[in-house]
């Protein structure tokens, strides 16, 4: 029997119920959940001591590594956020580094004047670069009746690759579904079974720049295959408790953005997305007369503004400041209109997600040094079935540096 395991989604799952929201998916046994959650919730002194011992516990026995790391880490991100339920305050970048074993710092804005200086350059003609900027989203937006469709396209193609690499259970499925007033632009519920649900919030324009990154991120190989194997490899073959929940704000979160953020470049090179995009999808949008090549060339410019949000979480949460300055300082720095500003900033005032914000940037970043050698695909592999914490990743990176010097 798998007792830690069992200990570790009861733990999760009380937590849930003064949190909720903290449990994304759970695809153990009704009947487990409700033999566990049938007394009522357990006070939050109750579950930092469970915590307690459950830490104490992973510390104590033999198990397999990397299990027993990850689960020690998984456990303190718990411990923390125990610690925040029952009125505890830590400094804010303590607190995303005990949910997301991440050390975040603030990005220096010269990197993003770097970046604006490269998409003015692309986008030249008269005006301010901000109008500019507008004028070029407006021409990518995709009309609204044709979104299902091109999605759906992007989904199709994702997986026949995504096959490709790596061999997903028969049966796995994505359904994908268009909702409105969320905080985010797309969320991947997942259904356990090998099945996910896909929803995209069309409260802002999709954009046919978006619908292959949006389709890679959250579905193939993404988020739904992480979860599809995990579920296959960890869970089912395994037997390992731990891997039928999946908890926000905790270190497995850096890692499964990281992999949904990369997934897109291990699928396709650069001249096949650029000959897909400009054969199939663009034109399915009914944007066939756009330079397809330049919109790759300010996507990617655009990903350099990503530590954009990461700021502003530090300015929120550190240094206090007000909505309309928050917001400015997203207009200017991240080249976002005043209601893109508004809802990036709904999603990083979401107390969900307050913290959530870093694990984009951070997992990105540390998962692209790590896959940039001619072995990516192999560790990209390791990555969607293995149980792996942001401090293992980084030891890695670093072991790597150390024999190339």
């Amino acid at each position: 029997m798998d007792e830690i395991g069992r200990a570790y989604v009861a733990l999760g799952l009380r937590i849930n119920e003064h949190f909720q929201g903290y449990v994304d998916a759970y695809i153990g046994s009704e009947e487990a959940r409700q033999a566990i959650l049938a007394h009522g919730p357990r006070s939050i002194a109750e579950l930092r001591d469970d915590a307690d011992r459950l830490a104490a516990r992973i510390a104590g026995e033999p198990l397999p590594e990397p299990r027993k790391t990850w689960l020690a880490r998984q456990v303190d991100a718990m411990r923390a956020m125990l610690a925040r339920l029952d009125g505890e305050v830590l400094p804010f970048r303590d607190e995303v580094r005990r949910f997301f074993d991440i050390s975040p710092e603030r990005i220096p804005e010269d990197e993003f004047a770097a970046a604006i200086d490269e998409i003015d350059r692309l986008l030249p003609g008269p005006g301010p670069l901000a109008e500019r900027v507008e004028t070029w989203k407006k021409q990518t937006e995709v009309a609204e009746e044709r979104v299902p469709a091109v999605l759906d396209l992007a989904r199709q193609e994702a997986r026949r690759r995504t096959r490709a690499l790596l061999p997903l259970p028969d049966g796995e499925d994505v359904e994908i579904r268009i909702v409105r007033n969320q905080p985010w632009g797309g969320y991947n519920w997942y259904l356990g079974q090998y099945r996910s649900r896909i929803d995209v919030n069309l409260d802002l324009p999709e954009r046919v720049t978006s619908i292959l990154p949006l389709m890679t991120h959250e579905a193939y190989p993404g988020h739904h295959t992480e979860h599809v194997l995990k579920e296959k490899i960890l869970y089912r073959e395994r037997g390992w408790e731990e891997a039928s929940i999946f908890l926000l704000n905790t270190p497995e979160c850096v890692i499964s953005e990281g992999i949904a953020n990369v997934a897109l470049d291990m699928i396709f090179s650069e001249d096949e997305a650029l000959a897909w995009l400009r054969d199939v999808l663009y034109p399915a949008a009914g944007l066939a007369h756009l330079d397809v090549e330049r919109d790759r060339a300010l996507n990617r410019a655009f990903r350099k503004l990503a530590g954009v949000s990461g700021n502003v979480a530090f300015l929120a949460y550190e240094d206090g400041l007000g909505e309309d300055e928050l917001v400015a300082y997203i207009q200017k720095y991240g080249l976002r209109s005043e209601t893109e500003a508004k809802f990036n900033l709904r999603f990083i005032r979401n107390p969900m997600f307050r913290t959530y914000i870093f694990t984009y940037f951070y997992g990105e970043r540390m998962l692209r040094a790590l896959l940039a050698g001619p072995d990516r695909h192999d560790i990209f592999r390791r990555l969607l079935t293995e149980p792996v914490t942001p401090s293992m990743v980084e030891g890695w990176i670093a072991e790597t540096r150390e024999s190339l010097a």
